[in-house]
């Protein structure tokens, strides 16, 4: 099984990114999870025959409030502020991202028109990016989680968003999207290891105005936390406990 349609596959001539945040997320972090989960099926119905993607990512504090087990050893959280250039990077935020591409600019905007009525006031928009020009570099097939201790996070991914003020290409040694959006050079780098994301963020030629990390799960996660099934897995908070 693959992870979200989108993640291993070009994108589409239009793409569009949003990036929410949630003031209450403690109190609500399972109503949102199962918004998040619910969209690429949304995405699905509202497009029909149209082929297009729609990824979901989680970021690190969403995570943690959903469950308090590791994706991956040494965990996944927010990546600290940092220096570039003797310029101050700010650390990643983001508690959502969704990610859409299709043909039609349209499509890809009435898809997130919908999530971000089911957020409502709750979701503040942080960023947002719509794109056409994209470029692949590098690309290596090792970008998936396929050996975690938790079998519910098997197939899923994470990635490292950042944008750059300014049109130049941003090379990376690992798999990376590159988009054009008006005169600013917007990347999304994949990784089945944060840490090897976070190392690429610290070392990059010059210093992203914007950054988010996140945890994009698998479909068949993604269908646990629908239907509310992450509490009752491998991943649940008594998990440990479990068999003893």
């Amino acid at each position: 099984m693959q992870a979200q349609p989108g993640v291993l596959s070009a994108p589409k001539k239009h793409s569009l990114i949003q990036v929410y945040n949630f003031e209450d997320l403690p109190l609500i972090t399972m109503n949102v999870a199962r918004i998040g989960a619910q969209t690429p099926g949304m995405a699905s119905e509202i497009a029909d025959k149209e082929k297009h993607w729609a990824v979901v990512g989680f970021g690190p504090m969403t995570w943690i409030w959903l469950t308090p087990d590791k994706p991956v050893p040494g965990g996944f959280r927010a990546f600290d502020e940092t220096e570039i250039e003797g310029e101050d990077v700010p650390e990643t935020e983001g508690d959502i991202l969704l990610y859409f591409s299709s043909d039609h600019a349209d499509l890809n905007r009435e898809i997130a028109s919908q999530v971000g009525e089911l957020f409502g006031k709750d979701g503040e928009l942080v960023e947002e990016v719509e794109m056409e020009s994209f470029t692949r570099t590098n690309a290596t097939e090792n970008i998936l989680i396929d050996r975690s201790t938790n079998l519910d996070t098997e197939k899923s991914s994470f990635v490292l968003t950042q944008r750059f003020p300014g049109e130049e290409d941003i090379l990376s040694k690992q798999y990376q999207n590159s988009f054009l959006c008006n005169t600013d050079r917007y990347t999304m780098t994949f990784s089945n290891n944060p840490a090897e994301l976070e190392q690429h963020g610290d070392s990059v030629p010059r210093p992203p105005v914007s950054r988010g990390a996140f945890f994009i799960p698998s479909l068949d996660l993604l269908t646990s936390l629908r239907m509310g099934g992450i509490r009752m897995g491998s991943l649940a908070i008594n998990a440990k406990w479990k068999g003893h």
